[in-house]
Formats: structure tokens, sequence, C-alpha cells
């Protein structure tokens, strides 16, 4: 193992103790997963040598994973095919895992390339292998069975309570992490509430909470934008009709005379087009789209609003207790946030006031009364908006968190 780079910054040198071959494995693409992208710029900034192995998911992302391993600073294969440039092997990953939910073989339901992944391991014989998303609980626990060498897994989500209570995918997913997790020592968890859950099914993991926050390196300079109208975005992977996005339109036509404007960025089918431009009443509100973008051109995007929307409809189990991506976003790109009630949303802005506020996504009376106010008072908005900003440059970014991910992995080499 090699020193680290005594010209590296004294931040990471503290962390290049163990200079480690890292396998990060994902049953998704890079493109869709920001989370464990950010894991692998972390780890091979701290001077490991870092190695993706992902799958493919969707045509949208293609583009996105091109551009981001042009820059990458880990290497990176793709497992399980592509339906146009590998498309034996993507028929054959889609046809196991058809079969395997016939027959009710969930490890391969869940992770179709199963054999594939421990394969391309065994080739690059890593220190550590961590795990994102709930695909690839089976390749770790056969790995670790196999070898006896530390695995991690990344609970981004609570990923039974992502499904309706008592449904067949809750069952099944609870059975799933059941077999899986009592054969684990580790986990992170992307909130507070996320490893409380896990640590009360699961009290003999080591749970630790790295927060999904966004790197420094990507804040935007601050826009004060003390001219009207009110400028409202809300961003996600996909725009659908269960995220509370429609609830919030339709208080607005309590108040038609105020001028506002809201972005939605995201992919977007037409049926739920329509139906959000439905909810709108008045000339002076207006809805503007925007396709999926990259994270500093969705930084710059975002910077250019004055609230950004934090909001869950009717939310699972998953989603009442995860702090979504957006509790971070807002902040760094100098947006005042205006958060539904869950669990999560209330603790977070109760530890954090100067960030934003919650409210009732049904209690439109609330919700037109605040827009109203702050739409009155953008002069004195941008004083509020650049104190979240300053927090986020100086605390609630990806800087900070790594630290937690790169003491514990400094941990489980050394163990």
């Amino acid at each position: 193992m090699e020193d680290p780079d005594p010209g590296a910054p004294a931040a990471l040198q503290t962390h290049c103790l163990v200079r480690a071959r890292i396998a990060i494995v994902t049953t998704k693409q890079p493109g869709t997963n920001p989370r464990m992208r950010k894991n692998a710029d972390a780890l091979a900034a701290a001077g490991h040598d870092v190695h993706v192995l992902y799958a493919y998911n969707t045509a949208w992302a293609d583009e996105t994973d091109a551009a981001l391993f042009q820059r990458a600073p880990w290497n990176h294969t793709r497992i399980g095919g592509h339906p146009q440039h590998d498309k034996l092997r993507h028929f054959k990953s889609r046809a196991v895992r058809k079969c395997a939910g016939w027959l009710g073989w969930t490890d391969l339901e869940f992770c179709p390339s199963l054999t594939s992944y421990l394969r391309k391991l065994r080739e690059w014989n890593p220190q550590l292998v961590i795990g994102h998303n709930p695909g690839t609980l089976p390749i770790l626990t056969q790995w670790a069975t196999i070898t006896g060498i530390p695995v991690l897994f990344d609970a981004e989500d609570h990923h039974s309570g992502e499904y309706p209570d008592g449904s067949a995918e809750q069952h099944k997913v609870k059975a799933f992490e059941g077999r899986h997790l009592p054969l684990l020592r580790s986990i992170t968890a992307a909130s507070p509430l996320i490893g409380e859950a896990y640590q009360d099914r699961f009290p003999h993991l080591q749970v630790t909470t790295i927060n999904n926050a966004f790197d420094a390196a990507l804040q935007p300079d601050f826009q004060p934008l003390n001219t009207g109208p009110l400028k409202l975005v809300w961003f996600s992977q996909v725009i659908g009709l269960d995220r509370g996005i429609q609830d919030v339109l339709s208080h607005l036509r309590h108040i038609p005379e105020l001028p506002l404007e809201i972005t939605l960025i995201g992919t977007c089918d037409e049926p739920t087009r329509r139906t959000l431009e439905q909810c709108l009443t008045s000339e002076k509100h207006c809805l503007h789209w925007h396709a999926p973008c990259s994270e500093p051109d969705l930084m710059d995007l975002v910077a250019q609003h004055h609230v950004g929307l934090a909001i869950e409809a009717k939310p699972n189990a998953n989603r009442a207790i995860c702090r979504t991506n957006k509790l971070y976003t807002y902040p760094l790109c100098g947006c005042w946030t205006l958060a539904s009630r869950t669990p999560a949303q209330v603790q977070f802005y109760q530890e954090h006031p100067e960030l934003g506020e919650t409210l009732e996504l049904n209690d439109g009376v609330t919700w037109t009364k605040r827009l109203t106010d702050l739409a009155s008072s953008l002069e004195t908005l941008p004083d509020h908006r650049k104190t979240a900003w300053s927090l986020a440059t100086e605390r609630l970014n990806w800087e900070t968190e790594s630290q937690k991910l790169l003491t514990l992995v400094d941990e489980m080499l050394a163990s």
C-alpha cells in the first residue's frame, strides 16, 4: 500500500493512512445516483483506488453518464449489458429478472447480474466493497462470506418503507433485507431517522448517518433577486403526481393577482404535464419546464429562484423519514425553502431554522399567506437567503459530510 501524496491538502491526508482498492457496486446508473457519485469522488480524492460497477437503467442517463465518466476520478464498468451497445447481455439480464420474479428467487430478481458482479470483484480483488441500492445486498453478503473482506451498505432510503404498509412489495423487501442485513456489520444512512429505523430493526448494526448534501464546490454565486415576480422551483429526476406539486399549484387559485413563476425540473410525460398545467387558473402564474441536467447546471438554474419547494404528498414511511437532497441544494443555491411537514423535515428545520420553514401541505390558507408575504418582501428576502447560502458554504455541504465516510472507511480498512 502506498503513502498519501505529500502534496495533497491536509484535510485529505488525514484520511489517506491506508490507500486501498475500493469497489462501489450499484444496480443503477451513475447518472441517476448522485449520492453514489459523491461517495466515489470523496474516496478517490482521499487517495483510494475506486472502481464503480453499475448497471443500465434508463436511456436518459446515458448522456449524463458519458459526461460524468470524462471527468470522474474513478474507474467504471457496466454490468449486465445495454439495450443498444450490449444487447445479448441486456436481454439475458431482463430474462433472469423476470424468471426470478416468477420463481420467488429474490436475490436474482433484485440483482439479475449477481454472478457477473461477483466475477468482476474476484478479478479486481478490492479491499473494501460498498453497496448502493437494495439490489447490491446479495453481492455484499456473498462477497463477505466468500472472502471475509469488509463490506458496507449505504441506505439512502428506508427501502421497505417505500411501499404501502402490508403490500406484497413491502413484505418482499422486508424479507429480503431480513435475510441479508443480519450478515452485515456496518451501514451508512442518509438521514438520522432512516438510521434509527434500521437500528431499531437490526440492533447489531453500526449505523453512521451521512446526510445527503452537495459539494460546496458546486455552489453558484449568490443572486440577490430583489425584484419580482416571486420565483419558485422544484426538481427531481421524474416529475410525478404523487409528490405534492399539484397541491401547491392548486392553492394558487386563492391568489390569482399575485405574479408567480414556478419552474419544475425533471422528466415529465405529457399526461402529467397537462394535469399540472390545469391546476393553474391565473394568467399571472407561469409554469416553466426544464429537463434533467447536470449538477453544475442544476445549481445555476436553482439559484435563479427565490424559493425552493421540498414537498411530499401523503408520504410513505420512507418519505416521512428521509432528508432529500433538496434540503441541502436549496440553501447551497441561496433559496429560502418551503417544506411540507414530515417528521424528517420538521426535525431538519428545527435544527436549522435559518434555512426555511415547514407548512402543512393541505393548508391552502397558510401557503397562500406565506407566498404573499414573501412576494411583498423581495427587498429584505435576500438577507434571509444569503444567510442560508452562507450556512451551506460553511457546514451543510458534502465536504463536511464526507469526512464521516472517510473516517468510517479508514476504521473498516484498519480492522
